[in-house]
């Protein structure tokens, strides 16, 4: 990829803390300057003369579906993540599915890896070189692939091994319930060339999940817990048995070597969990969802498991390594709301043994293991959660957390809701939650039996206002669809449902991935559709993938991070905190490194709205090494995408 040199380096200069900068990189002059004014007290910036490259429109937000002129039409998926894997400044697609089985490869293709390229005659599109890629080699030892691809069902992307590009985690979810479908292909580390093209890493910790069960994985982050500039790997597993059983499999932390190999750091972390103790919530939890996200601004990345089923969601404060579970106490673990009185299992179970007490039954019972007193149990009195999404969802600087919830009319408001949980904690990490009807994040219940089948959320600014919008994917029931929540710019931290007026009203989205795919400055969104229940009445196809181009114009600036490696930052930059500051206002966002149920992820480039401004700005990244090194810039204009190093050098990154 070329870049275009601004001609010189930026020093970079170092502050120890965001709270205890050196007084020398400040010079009192008894006046803040607007830099010091929004951002506080830092290091000098140094000015990057680069000016406005473009004239911001006022298209407004509004998407095409254009999934035939991208080749998406024959594709089929339901887990998608968008990372440029060859380095050519496009993010590509890679798409996998539920199940356990290997996919076949051809026309009814469940796996694939699909470059961005350029179009004969203009455009873009996808191309698919899952096999030529190497992407879905099976090991020598494993049972023979018979021309089929490895089992896997999601991908996250990292630089592992800090040569400056983007490596992959492929995650196999084996069924503990049918180990005669077992495929024999495990968890897997494929280390990147530059150019796409993929060899399976030496087999380590990660592929050998210690276990008295087949190793059903849900979800992974990249997460450099340690700040040594070598990326680690959190990875989330379901139920050790579905069915009767409540008992998850132990979450892992996967400590990164730097050459695609992994030793397992959960023994002695502190995320250790049992099979026993629901009442004080220290069992196993059957994760649908992991999350990685700095959420008390310093510098630590914590680690989140969204738990279905019901039970407490784990939430683990950073202690620089190691960690201590804080999800009850920060309000992470679930709402208030326990009572369980208009839980139709539980009414079900009173009226069957006669051994309680509640209203008559609206369910025709019958007799099924779903009618039980544990759902009485605080530790079930939760959500059914997949995804929870981490940023500044309010405007106000602090990273904010979205979940996604499953929820059923017959179980009651018990039973936990897809939400926004607002971060205000200041000494310790707390969340509020303001509530639906507050924040106009409100669902459709289409009918007396609804159910909500949130899945997937993502946080995006969709039409460049300078504010992060919420976007949900909701399947398997009638009446679900992709959710667009924009948030309102004369009143951050409430929202508006635009989902049919924009153009992206998906019916039954199970999955998606947000980036920009065309270069034209805005957030496109390929989603994934699911077949499962009714949804197959919907895509009789298949679970087809779709593109849809968003058609808004307005100002924007896209930063690019490359870290030292080690010794410094990781070399994707994951885990660190971007600060701009344009027409006085400052927009905050963390690089994560994957998240979510079956691990999505959103490219690695940061793309911040400026609304109707193009005008230069400031820009901050503190760096997540060991010194949590800051660095300030200013004089970049909007209207373009920059490449901002560990180094202090700054570059235009030219389509």
């Amino acid at each position: 990829m070329s870049l275009k040199r601004v001609g010189w380096a930026v020093l970079l200069l170092a502050c120890s803390s965001k709270s205890d900068p050196p007084a020398s990189n400040t010079p009192d002059t008894g006046v803040d300057d607007p830099l010091t004014t929004a951002l506080g007290h830092g290091p000098e910036a140094k000015n990057v003369p680069l000016a406005p490259a473009c004239a911001a429109g006022e298209a407004p937000l509004k998407f095409e579906r254009t999934t035939a002129d991208w080749g998406l039409s024959p594709v089929r998926g339901t887990h998608l993540s968008a990372v440029d894997l060859d380095r050519d400044g496009y993010p590509d697609l890679i798409v996998t599915s539920g199940g356990s089985a290997r996919s076949e490869v051809g026309p009814k293709q469940l796996t694939r890896l699909l470059m961005n390229r350029a179009k004969p005659g203009g455009g873009r599109h996808f191309v698919d070189e899952t096999v030529a890629s190497g992407f879905g080699a099976v090991r020598p030892d494993a049972k023979p692939a018979d021309g089929k691809l490895r089992s896997t069902q999601l991908v996250i992307a990292a630089d592992v091994d800090n040569d400056g590009d983007l490596d992959l985690f492929s995650g196999t979810y084996v069924d503990p319930t049918k180990p005669d479908t077992d495929s024999s292909d495990r968890n897997e580390l494929l280390i990147n060339d530059g150019k796409g093209k993929f060899t399976l890493a030496p087999v380590s910790a990660l592929s050998k999940v210690p276990s008295d069960t087949l190793p059903p994985t849900s979800s992974a982050t990249f997460v450099d817990v340690d700040r040594d500039g070598i990326v680690d790997l959190f990875v989330g597993f379901w139920y050790k048995s579905y069915g009767g059983s409540h008992l998850g499999v132990q979450a892992r932390l996967f400590k990164g070597k730097g050459d695609g190999t992994f030793a397992d750091a959960t023994p002695g972390s502190g995320l250790e969990t049992q099979a026993a103790g629901y009442d004080q919530g220290k069992n196993h939890r059957p994760a649908y969802g992991v999350t990685s996200c700095d959420l008390n601004d310093d510098g630590n990345p914590e680690l989140m498991v969204s738990a279905y089923g019901r039970q407490w969601n784990l939430l683990y404060q950073n202690n620089g390594g190691t960690f201590t579970e804080v999800g009850a106490a920060s309000g992470f673990a679930g709402d208030a709301n326990a009572d369980f009185s208009d839980n139709e299992f539980y009414r079900c179970h009173c009226d069957i043994t006669m051994s309680c007490e509640a209203d008559t039954p609206r369910l025709a019972c019958g007799a099924t293991s779903n009618w039980s007193s544990v759902d009485s149990k605080p530790w079930r009195n939760n959500g059914n959660t997949f995804t929870t999404t981490c940023g500044d969802l309010n405007g106000d600087g602090k990273p904010d957390l979205y979940s996604a919830e499953i929820k059923h009319w017959h179980i009651g408001e018990s039973s936990d809701a897809s939400e926004l949980l607002v971060n205000d904690g200041t000494d310790a990490i707390h969340f509020s939650r303001p509530g639906r009807k507050n924040t106009g994040l409100e669902w459709p219940h289409p009918t007396s039996d609804w159910n909500e089948g949130g899945i997937v959320a993502s946080n995006a600014d969709l039409d460049l206002d300078g504010l992060d919008d919420i976007l949900v994917g909701a399947s398997d029931y009638p009446g679900n669809w992709s959710l667009v929540f924009r948030q309102k710019k004369d009143a951050p931290g409430t929202f508006e449902d635009v989902s049919a007026a924009v153009g992206l009203k998906h019916d039954c989205a199970v999955g998606m991935a947000i980036a920009d795919f065309d270069r034209d400055g805005d957030l496109d969104v390929v989603v994934g559709s699911s077949v499962a229940r009714d949804c197959a009445k919907i895509w009789t196809g298949g679970n087809e993938v779709h593109f849809y181009e968003n058609k808004v114009k307005r100002g924007f600036l896209q930063v690019e991070l490359e870290g030292k490696g080690a010794g410094g930052a990781n070399k994707a930059g994951i885990g660190a905190r971007v600060k701009v500051l344009s027409d006085g206002k400052v927009q905050s966002k963390q690089l994560l490194g994957g998240y979510g149920h079956f691990g999505m992820q959103h490219d690695t480039v940061l793309t911040f709205g400026l609304g109707a401004s193009c005008a230069p700005t400031a820009i901050e990244v503190r760096w997540p090494n060991g010194e949590l090194t800051v660095a300030r810039y200013t004089g970049v204009g909007g209207g373009r995408r920059v490449l901002i190093k560990e180094t202090g050098e700054v570059t235009e990154v030219p389509k």
